[in-house]
């Protein structure tokens, strides 16, 4: 197993695993040397793919994918030769432990992760360790670099004046809230009814008495179920990468031979009832059918209830901050007294909008300062965890065009991020000249829609 690594943090999104080949393709070679180190195509491949998820792509997207992980391994390259930076081998091990830890959690415990991957839990954190200490020493070496830059007020108004102002946009209306969240807890018997469902389901399969086709159509709650037209599919899909499913999900996948019926098994989703269809590599084809256990009404209102207790202690004095450290269970919220922001820019004037429906409805019936009722929210997690909220409104600004008066903050993180970007990409320029690079990609064809 290849992690990904933390690719150039302004330059290049996320780094690449190599994947298998997939029918059709050239084998997987070496598309580029830089010092000590290799990029390989299939890399630069997955790249192409992360981008684009299925859009089309631009005819250079493949090349310019490639120089980018180029310019990752340069990084890399000059940050092992840093004897100034402090990356020691505790905190290599400790950062290896957390991250097998995270893996194992994710897929339901270290027999399911050694199972998922082939390996023993040691083989594992061996074959992660040294991709986890370049990560760190790139994001030592270059967080230094970066450090550096700043912009001023000048630099800021002169990024603003740049944008023609027929093309200068409206900035929607924005908000900045906090809230506290609480997750229902399960309906054990609706689980067990729900479980017992797909078990009736995948022996009628086995039994011949139906196809997984036609009870997907009937019975799946999987929306991927449903074609753009319309139409259904009986939980067909085909071509997707193993390694792209969520864990539980992958383990299974992994675990089971093409044409046999999986056992039930659990997601945060809900409960699967799956058959592999085709697997080259990484790739695999299969059908399946989901079943979501319904959050049961008397869970439901012990969390409504729970977060109406919490709003009238804030409204008798308590800080909104300290309930919601102490009580909200969102981690990463919580974790900042409620505060609600875009996780990679610690942002926190929002798009009303683009919160979603829920949001705006809470929001609407709000002045700044209030705390709403209880509401239901779909939480930004990979599950979409069905929850409930109190939300505290803390600013409203309306709509109003572009100004460096009124979006100075909004304006100065863009135009730090532009002098960043050309700072980073000069300096990755002038360490070119540093380490050796041998580009060996020039006649690759690569695969379609990259």
């Amino acid at each position: 197993m290849r992690p990904i690594l933390s690719a150039l943090l302004l330059v290049v999104a996320a780094g690449a695993v190599a994947q298998p080949v997939a029918p059709g393709q050239r084998l997987d070679g070496i598309a580029a040397v830089v010092g000590e180190q290799v990029v390989l195509y299939s890399e630069v491949d997955a790249l192409v793919q992360q981008t684009t998820q299925g859009r089309e792509a631009p005819p250079d997207l493949w090349s310019r994918a490639l120089d980018r992980l180029v310019d990752q391994r340069i990084v890399i390259a000059r940050a092992r030769q840093d004897t100034t930076l402090n990356v020691t081998d505790d905190i290599v091990s400790q950062r290896v432990d957390q991250q097998v830890a995270q893996l194992a959690a994710q897929v339901g415990g270290e027999p399911q992760l050694v199972q998922a991957y082939g390996r023993s839990i040691d083989e594992i954190k061996v074959s992660v360790r040294e991709d986890v200490r370049d990560e760190l020493l790139l994001q030592q070496y270059q967080g230094r670099r970066m450090r550096e830059v700043k912009v001023t007020p000048g630099e800021v108004r002169d990024w603003f004046d740049r944008i023609p102002e027929s093309e200068r946009p409206e900035v929607p209306e924005l908000v900045r809230v906090a809230h506290i969240v609480k997750i229902p807890a399960s309906d054990e018997a609706g689980e067990a009814r729900v479980r017992a469902f797909a078990e009736t389901l995948r022996d009628s399969i086995l039994a011949e008495q139906a196809t997984i086709e036609d009870l997907a159509n009937r019975y799946s709650d999987d929306p991927g179920n449903t074609n753009r037209d319309g139409t259904q599919n009986g939980g067909l899909y085909t071509t997707l990468r193993l390694t792209d499913l969520e864990p539980r999900f992958q383990a299974a996948a992994a675990a089971a031979e093409p044409g046999d019926i999986s056992p039930v098994f659990e997601t945060p989703f809900g409960y699967h009832v799956l058959r592999v269809n085709s697997r080259d590599g990484n790739r695999i084809s299969f059908n399946h059918i989901l079943l979501q256990v319904e959050v049961g009404e008397d869970e439901a209102e012990a969390a409504r209830e729970t977060l109406s207790v919490l709003r009238d202690s804030i409204q008798a004095g308590t800080p909104f901050e300290a309930i919601a450290r102490r009580h909200s269970e969102e981690p990463q919220s919580a974790a900042r007294g409620g505060y609600v922001s875009v996780p990679q820019t610690r942002q926190r004037d929002l798009s009303a909008e683009g919160l979603g429906p829920q949001w705006r409805a809470t929001i609407d019936t709000l002045e700044v300062g209030e705390i709403s009722e209880p509401a239901p929210v779909t939480l930004a997690d990979a599950e979409g965890t069905q929850a409930f909220h109190i939300v505290l409104l803390q600013k409203r600004t309306p709509a109003h065009p572009l100004s460096v008066t009124d979006d100075y903050a909004l304006l100065s993180q863009y135009a730090l991020q532009e002098k960043q970007n050309e700072v980073l990409q000069e300096w990755v320029d002038d360490l070119r000249e540093t380490v050796y690079v041998d580009i060996r990609a020039e006649q690759y064809q690569p695969p379609a829609g990259g």
